[in-house]
């Protein structure tokens, strides 16, 4: 989850004007009051409309949609909340601060090569990497059949030998692949939050057995203060307490980074350094989140 498309558009600037690619999903004007645009659905070409904008401005809907304005387009759960938004004039920028802050794995890895990411929703974090590692294997899982209809339209690579989209649950594919990564990123969400399948101590025992030597796992926490303390707690004990946590406090959201290897302990003089070189590379500045995770967590 993100902030609000608002405080996104505030700082949105309307960019050239790009071919959508939308061929399969069904367009209507939005339906949102003070939110003017176009929203797709993966919907029947016959689908009611004047029933589609009722469901959507209730929050009767109950499926993922994409708004689009002035050269922005994000995939809502539900309008509270932006999932993940891109921008089409430049589609591998990070412009939501999760994401951003979910990019902090370069300080600790800078040179990762083999990746793995639960929960594809817009792209955002598959378009990063392809764009800033691209000798790196990435695949992606996503279970929702919608989220996946929207590929095309959120401007998310195609596979190729080093990037793959694989319709699984993210869970049961961390359980059954025997493949090591070293990195894993779980920004898996559904419209009320965490997928459950992903807050349980047998998940994080196999992304722990999944990870290389020094590989880390990264994970967007979100929900009641309440459920991110347990679900931190469960996340601490499969990591042997080897975690860093990062609390983005406009969004209420934490960032958790924990550590495979037993001998891990945070340098923050080298790891600064090596966030402001990172960072320069990839247009982020990483600088930032890491004094802010040495501040948080010394």
């Amino acid at each position: 989850m993100a902030k609000r498309w608002t405080d996104l558009m505030r700082r949105t600037r309307k960019p050239p004007a790009v071919a959508p690619e939308t061929a399969g999903l069904l367009a209507l004007p939005s339906p949102f009051r003070d939110e003017a645009g176009t929203v797709y659905v993966v919907e029947a070409p016959d689908a009611p409309p004047a029933d589609l904008a009722d469901r959507l401005r209730d929050g009767d809907y109950g499926r993922p949609f994409l708004l689009e304005q002035e050269g922005v387009r994000c995939l809502h759960f539900g309008m509270g909340f932006t999932q993940s938004a891109v921008r089409l004039a430049e589609p591998d920028v990070l412009h939501l601060t999760y994401t951003q802050a979910m990019a902090g794995f370069l300080i600790f890895h800078p040179r990762p090569r083999n990746l793995l990411l639960l929960g594809l929703g817009g792209g955002g974090l598959a378009r990063f990497c392809r764009r800033h590692l691209p000798a790196a294997r990435l695949t992606a899982v996503e279970i929702d059949p919608d989220v996946l209809a929207f590929r095309a339209a959120c401007l998310v690579p195609p596979d190729d030998g080093l990037f793959s989209v694989v319709r699984a649950d993210g869970a049961r594919y961390v359980t059954e692949s025997r493949a090591k990564h070293d990195v894993i990123l779980v920004d898996a969400f559904d419209r009320h939050g965490v997928a459950p399948s992903m807050c349980t101590d047998d998940f994080f025992a196999d992304a722990h057995a999944r990870l290389a030597g020094r590989g880390l796992l990264v994970m967007n926490v979100a929900g009641d203060r309440a459920g991110q303390t347990a679900l931190l707690a469960r996340l601490a004990g499969a990591f042997g307490g080897r975690m860093l946590t990062l609390h983005l406090k406009a969004h209420g959201n934490r960032i958790a980074f924990a550590f495979r290897d037993p001998e891990f302990s945070p340098r923050w003089p080298w790891l600064k350094s090596a966030a402001r070189d990172a960072g320069g590379r990839v247009g982020v500045d990483l600088h930032a989140f890491a004094t802010q995770l040495e501040r948080e967590n010394s």
